[in-house]
């Protein structure tokens, strides 16, 4: 995730407004932006289409563009057409439509200010100088690594055991008979993961085991009976600046945005009102009115 990114995304966060990706315009064939329909002659290109993904939110973000295209490609492709109705009637020229541009442009134009005056502040310096903050914070706690078989009942749970005494193999049995088919393919391994990420029933059997321990006896959970074996045990570590440097760039971004927001609000003058323009009292107000009535 680029700077530029994480800064008007902290910027659309805290202003209230929503940011767009610029897309070059370019129409040749093979450009990054190529047409996807004409409408009565009108081009659409691909960049329209990826704004009206990225208005529907971060869920709809997240489909594959092969499912949701044909639904945007559709809306984008009416959006042309009665636009040009409303173009032909004048409607650009509507107070409504100027008063809501006029919105849109103050939303863009606080977003690009933040960005500007914020990025350049968001160092490698000052990243990395968080990062140690952090780390020196940072609390180790017990991990255990290993594998589970899942299977439905009890009785097929002390089968699996049986087998497992009788020499069979623990990875090869996991990918054969148990339900967690995430981990199954894996030879049954969770990986390391400390005493609170797992269901307690699991995670007290699992952290009272010794290395290379497995299960004398079925272990029930909500998900259903588990056998599992312990891999290995370890201290965590705070995870490397790589991981998590995306992270901390944006915590640093929404800081500084949050301090430029405040010292812009103690140096303007803002009067706020109620619906019905009646003033509306400040925290100051119900303060001044308690103390007069303690009088």
């Amino acid at each position: 995730m680029s700077k530029k990114t994480i800064l008007l995304t902290t910027a659309a966060l805290l202003l209230g407004a929503f940011t767009l990706p610029v897309f070059a315009a370019d129409s040749s064939p093979g450009s990054a932006d190529p047409v996807v329909a004409r409408v009565n002659g009108s081009e659409i290109h691909r960049s329209e289409i990826m704004d009206a993904m990225q208005a529907l939110g971060p869920q709809a973000q997240q489909m594959p563009p092969q499912v949701i295209y044909p639904q945007l490609l559709q809306k984008v492709i009416v959006t042309k057409l009665v636009a040009a109705k409303g173009y032909a009637d004048n409607l650009q020229s509507d107070k409504d439509v100027k008063d809501r541009l006029k919105q849109a442009e103050a939303s863009l134009v606080a977003e690009t200010y933040v960005h500007k005056a914020i990025q350049p502040k968001i160092t490698e310096d000052k990243i990395k100088k968080k990062y140690d903050e952090l780390a020196a914070k940072y609390k180790p706690q017990d991990e255990v690594r290993a594998r589970h078989i899942l299977v439905k009942t009890e009785d097929e749970a002390k089968d699996v055991i049986k087998q497992l005494k009788g020499g069979a193999d623990f990875a090869k049995l996991a990918e054969e008979k148990s339900q967690d088919k995430g981990s199954a393919k894996q030879g049954g391994d969770l990986g390391y993961f400390p005493q609170g990420a797992m269901v307690k029933p699991f995670a007290d059997a699992a952290f009272a085991m010794k290395v290379g321990d497995v299960s004398d006896t079925p272990v029930k959970t909500d998900f259903g009976y588990h056998i599992i074996k312990v891999e290995d045990r370890r201290k965590s570590s705070a995870p490397p600046l790589s991981e998590v440097h995306d992270q901390i760039a944006n915590q640093i971004g929404q800081d500084l945005t949050n301090d430029l927001i405040k010292d812009l609000q103690a140096k303007a003058k803002i009067e706020k009102f109620n619906l019905d323009g009646t003033p509306m009292k400040t925290a100051s107000d119900t303060s001044s009115s308690s103390d007069s009535s303690k009088q």
